[in-house]
């Protein structure tokens, strides 16, 4: 596979995890403003099930899979320049997000409710502000040498 095919097909994971990563908190704060074991509840629990297993999980193993495909074919030997180990640990938290966002829908399933709505809203930025950051390091490359 080119190198230019990698990478486009890096970015299109990456934007489907984005857009599933910034939908998934408005579901729970939903779920969580909604009546328990009511037809709303139900359906934000489906609605957010669907949306980690079938768009979620793929696009995080997917950004992973080709983002170490780019790195094996582009960064030589040596240690990764600085920016881009920077991507990786910021890349890192998102996945760390992503798994806090799982266990927690789960539990919302179960049916408890730990965190607010209000929560949920605050906390679904989080994914664009590690974006902005992760986009402007791979643009603009700062440090290389």
């Amino acid at each position: 596979m080119s190198f230019e095919l990698i990478r486009a097909l890096h970015i299109i994971a990456v934007i489907a995890w984005m857009a599933g990563l910034l939908m998934l908190p408005r579901l729970y704060a939903y779920q969580c403003e909604s009546e328990p074991g009511g037809e709303l509840e139900k359906k934000m629990i489906e609605a957010a099930r669907r949306l980690r297993v079938l768009i979620l999980s793929p696009a995080l193993i997917f950004a992973f899979a080709f983002g170490l495909l780019l790195y094996v074919q582009r960064v030589p030997s040596g240690a990764p320049p600085l920016w881009l180990g920077l991507k990786v640990l910021l890349a890192l938290a998102l996945a760390g997000y992503h798994g806090l966002c799982v266990a927690e829908g789960k539990r919302l399933a179960k049916g408890e409710r730990r965190r607010s709505a209000r929560f949920w809203r605050l906390t679904g930025e989080i994914p664009m502000l590690i974006a902005i950051a992760v986009v402007l390091l791979a643009a603009l490359e700062p440090w290389a040498v």
